[in-house]
């Protein structure tokens, strides 16, 4: 028994430029600090099982041996349990695109100084080399991030090789702007999860946060992706409040009747990162009796609410001291975000 995660032992994930264990760690963006990596310039090449377990148990071997690697510090998944030293792979994250077919104000690509391009290496010979030796693993988690998975070039592909026959568990965020029908079988065949952030409930507003004209589009897609039985288990919407654009219960209410008519329920509260960089990731009491409110609006309209990651790891933050007063004058400094602020948060990109 020692102290250890299972993803150092038996995970992997596709960086743009990097092959690396996970892309969890506490310290990525801290003092120019990385994840666990595992190859440096890695563009697709597939590597011998056996050099790339080797690689994997220099990082597991210091968890054996009573120590912690840098990069794992502070991890809120390390635990203490007998491990399984097996050599597989049964978590895996592809997040090395960064592609979008929308633009929306909060997205962290968008603090990238490049063009987003598609024309990045493939992953797909990698994997069925690791799938063909026994390396992955039955029921594996496989998870996408990085820019929209509907538009990515390997899309199909994987969606065939890994979940349209149960080999694999899919945990993907999507804007459904384009349709998939094979993401609509694995959702359909339960081999797929699917979290879409439509961030509001009017296409005014969702012009203003998507920077697309697609509000419609997405309605009828969410309609042909919950014509399935047990559809409201496996999608989940996401709101995520964003200061002087969507931060009112009216447009929660629309987007909540919207959803409802659909025949969905579970949502995700989020609130923007832009706004919790520049708060200190102290939130105002303004946005937590905001979220709460919308929470209450869904519970009593039949949804499956939970706060997000960022509204979530906030909320567990100590208060901030500050008197109501105090509150209120941060609250209007950055509830309406200036042209030079809005600057500084994000680029706007021409997409290749």
């Amino acid at each position: 028994m020692y102290k250890s995660c299972n993803i150092i032992l038996h995970g992997l994930c596709f960086f743009s430029n990097m092959l690396v264990s996970c892309c969890f760690s506490p310290n990525d963006k801290v003092n120019g600090g990385l994840p666990p990596v595992l190859y440096n310039n890695y563009k697709g090449e597939i590597i011998p099982k056996d050099e790339l377990f080797k690689k994997i148990r220099e990082y597991s071997d210091q968890f054996k041996e009573g120590s912690c690697p840098k990069e794992c510090k502070n991890c809120f998944r390390i635990e203490e349990k007998d491990w399984d030293e097996g050599e597989y792979i049964d978590y895996i994250t592809i997040t090395h695109y960064s592609v979008c077919n929308a633009d929306c104000v909060y997205c962290s690509n968008n603090l990238e100084p490049e063009e987003r391009t598609n024309d990045t290496y493939e992953v797909l010979p990698f994997l069925r080399y690791l799938k063909n030796e026994g390396v992955l693993k039955q029921g594996m988690e496989l998870c996408i991030g990085g820019g929209e998975f509907t538009i990515y070039k390997e899309c199909e592909d994987i969606l065939k090789e890994f979940c349209l026959n149960n080999f694999a568990k899919l945990f993907v965020a999507s804007n459904a702007i384009k349709y998939s029908e094979n993401l609509h079988k694995s959702l359909e065949y339960g081999s797929a999860n699917v979290l879409i952030s439509i961030d509001s409930g009017s296409r005014e507003t969702f012009k203003r946060i998507k920077r697309v004209d697609a509000f419609n589009k997405v309605v009828e897609n969410l309609k042909k992706y919950a014509s399935f039985e047990n559809a409201p288990n496996r999608i989940t919407l996401k709101y995520i409040i964003i200061p002087g654009m969507n931060d009112n219960l009216r447009e929660f209410t629309k987007f909540i009747n919207i959803i409802r008519k659909i025949g969905l329920k579970r949502v995700g509260i989020d609130i923007d990162c832009r706004y919790l960089r520049h708060a200190n990731n102290i939130i105002n009491p303004f946005y937590i009796k905001l979220a709460k409110k919308m929470k209450k609006i869904g519970v009593n309209k039949g949804c499956d609410v939970y706060f997000h990651t960022f509204l979530q790891q906030a909320l567990a933050q100590k208060p901030n001291g500050m008197s109501y007063f105090q509150n209120l004058i941060e609250y209007i400094k950055l509830h309406y975000f200036t042209e030079s602020v809005l600057n500084d948060l994000y680029i706007n990109h021409k997409y290749q």
